[in-house]
């Protein structure tokens, strides 16, 4: 091997290095913001009907915020904050009524959910 080969391969390793390090730091700050987004929309589901709702369903608020997507976690926000049967859901929700919960603009998302927890539990 000549010295100019063996430049070369420094080079091109080095290159390779830098490029590694870049695309780390990258996933880093990645999964860093993509925390604080869940975080964020963990503490928005806190406060409305929607985290009750789940609870009622018996999907753990952590369950649905890891296997939900964001656009539809976003979307059953929405839903929930523009709802318009809010009576009705204030008393599906206290405890030991009946579960009848149809009503909700969220129904058919929560009976998927549902189902996707029941069939990692088993």
């Amino acid at each position: 091997m000549t010295y100019l080969t063996i430049i070369l391969l420094v080079l091109i390793t080095l290159v390779i290095l830098v490029v590694a390090a870049v695309i780390l730091a990258a996933i880093v700050v990645d999964f860093r913001t993509g925390l604080s987004v869940r975080e964020a929309i963990a503490q928005r589901v806190k406060y409305l009907r929607l985290d009750k709702m789940l609870a009622k369903r018996n999907i753990k608020r952590e369950d649905y915020l890891h296997t939900e997507s964001v656009t539809n976690i976003e979307n059953q926000i929405r839903n929930c904050e523009s709802c318009s049967v809010i009576k009705q859901c204030d008393e599906a929700l206290k405890e030991g009524s009946p579960a009848d919960l149809g009503f909700c603009p969220n129904d058919e998302a929560f009976e998927s959910i549902a189902k996707k927890s029941d069939s990692i539990m088993k």
